[in-house]
């Protein structure tokens, strides 16, 4: 059996909301939408349950995490893998594995996915991952996106090393474009507004079949307004050696490293389709970027100097921006690229490509086979030298 929060959603849709809900719930919403940062721990329970199919669990884990202006502190520890940690201090980013006692340090900037977290089959991240990153957007969303809700009993938390009983505070979402609903139950202390336990159920519909999500989170801390600046920097432990990967889940990319790559089919900022399978025979060089991004304007330069030089030798470099093509596309002239971009405001080729940090390179060769995977700023020698994997 299911938990109870998976068959509420139709019942707590009927509920009136109560003034004390109301104003609980849009309480809760300021609060995160006006903090400068955030940190918890808690224990995550990730279920699903396919219509016709016993329930699963996809993640239990301890999680540990704090953000605060572009910086972030990832803490994960999942039954059967290995804790990993990854941290960014908004320029640099460190992904390290204790156990390996392995760490990568690159210049990234995190692309944001609004959607990441409906579906964890979309995704290589980490489940415990995706959902512990989503508890603070959920909860800023709340007064915005809540249809109705009550107070419904109490329960059983431990926070801050105290038991205690919180008041349950049920709402139930609007449905979205797609139909979908959500319900969040939160263990709420009424004077500090304190969360000791977050419960997040959503369901839809894939060829006709429900599918039911169900993550659960009992805090055993929840600062928000604050986050501890000394996490956002990573100093490698006596030992520790720096790599090109570690066998992180939601390495972004580097699954598809010796495997074919995706098949796409984009249009470029001037509106010409590009299919990547009609390029086979061509090295391709995919680059994510977007204009926003510090560490992908330093990069851009490198790479039509790349296309110059070896656009006769059969090089085709691709760019693929996210934002809308307006923007990217002024961007694109106002710099003087001199390769296409394609445009990608709809993810399709992020998702396909597994990219949530950018800038990174996809190298393919003349089959069509991912050989290079790159995250973050290269120099121009270690592009250039990354163009003897495809024989240039």
């Amino acid at each position: 059996m299911m938990r109870p929060a998976l068959l509420l959603l139709v019942s707590v849709a009927m509920c009136a909301e109560a003034p004390d809900v109301t104003r609980t719930v849009k309480a809760i919403g300021e609060r995160c939408s006006n903090a400068a940062g955030y940190s918890f721990e808690g224990d995550l329970l990730l279920v699903s349950q396919r219509e016709g199919a016993p329930a699963r669990t996809l993640s239990h884990a301890r999680v540990k995490l704090a953000a605060a202006g572009g910086k972030s502190y990832l803490r994960v520890e999942a039954e059967g893998k290995d804790a990993y940690l990854l941290i960014s201090n908004g320029k640099k980013n460190w992904a390290y594995v204790p156990k390996l006692k392995q760490y990568t340090e690159d210049e990234a900037s995190s692309v944001e996915d609004d959607h990441a977290g409906d579906n964890p089959s979309d995704s290589e991240r980490d489940p415990a991952e995706q959902f512990s990153r989503m508890v603070m957007r959920v909860l800023t969303r709340l007064p915005a996106t809540t249809l109705g809700g009550d107070f419904n009993g109490e329960a059983q938390v431990k926070f801050e090393n105290h038991k205690q009983k919180w008041p349950v505070l049920r709402v139930i979402s609007k449905p979205d474009a797609e139909k979908r609903q959500t319900l969040v139950q939160l263990a709420v202390e009424p004077e500090r507004l304190s969360i000791g336990r977050m419960v997040y159920a959503t369901a839809w519909r894939d060829g006709g079949v429900k599918t039911v999500l169900e993550m659960t989170i009992d805090f055993s801390r929840f600062d928000i307004g604050r986050a501890p600046e000394e996490a956002f920097e990573f100093e490698p432990p006596k030992g520790a050696k720096l790599v090109d990967a570690v066998p992180i889940p939601g390495q972004s990319g580097s699954f598809l490293l010796n495997q074919p790559a995706p098949d796409l089919e984009l249009k470029t900022l001037e509106g010409d389709k590009v299919r990547l399978s009609e390029l086979r025979g061509h090295p391709v060089l995919l680059n994510f970027w977007a204009s926003w991004c510090p560490p992908c304007r330093s990069e851009l330069p490198y790479l039509s100097e790349l296309n110059r030089e070896y656009k006769d030798k059969g090089l085709v470099i691709l760019g693929v921006n996210d934002e809308d093509r307006a923007t990217a596309r002024r961007f694109a002239e106002k710099a003087g690229l001199t390769f296409p971009t394609l445009d990608d405001s709809g993810l399709k080729a992020h998702r396909l490509f597994r990219v949530y940090n950018i800038p990174a390179v996809f190298l393919i060769d003349r089959t069509g086979k991912v050989v290079v995977f790159m995250k973050g700023a290269k120099a121009p020698a270690k592009l250039k030298a990354s163009l003897a994997a495809v024989g240039l």
